[in-house]
């Protein structure tokens, strides 16, 4: 049985909620080199881009909380399609999504927990 188009669509879409803000600005990567160099958030980074300036900390945010919500939406449907998934493929796509899950949850924290303006 083959995933259908309107759940292929779905399933792109909440990928893509993931990828592409990562390939244009690698948030959560850039948060994570930062915070195992030093062990604190700071201008030393991966790659360089705007969304690490302090004016910009909103955006920032606003981008980590969409890639949460899609790699989450993307496991969500994966496991949701699982009958129409190959389940030599369906294990593998389970774990890589609970890895990025875990991975951005950790990225958002670290967001939340250098905050200056958290209480």
């Amino acid at each position: 049985m083959e995933i259908e188009s309107k759940q292929k669509k779905w399933l792109w879409i909440s990928l893509a909620m993931f990828i592409v803000p990562e390939i244009l600005w690698n948030p959560v990567v850039n948060i994570l080199y930062s915070f195992f160099q030093s062990g604190k958030i700071n201008p030393n980074t991966f790659r360089n881009n705007f969304l690490l300036e302090y004016r910009y900390e909103p955006l920032l945010k606003f981008f980590i909380t969409v890639q949460l919500i899609g790699i989450m939406l993307t496991m969500f449907y994966i496991i949701k399609y699982r009958k129409n998934v190959k389940n030599l493929i369906f294990w593998p796509l389970v774990l890589i999504c609970s890895v990025l899950v875990i991975i951005t949850a950790f990225a958002f924290y670290l967001m939340i927990l250098f905050n200056p303006s958290f209480p």
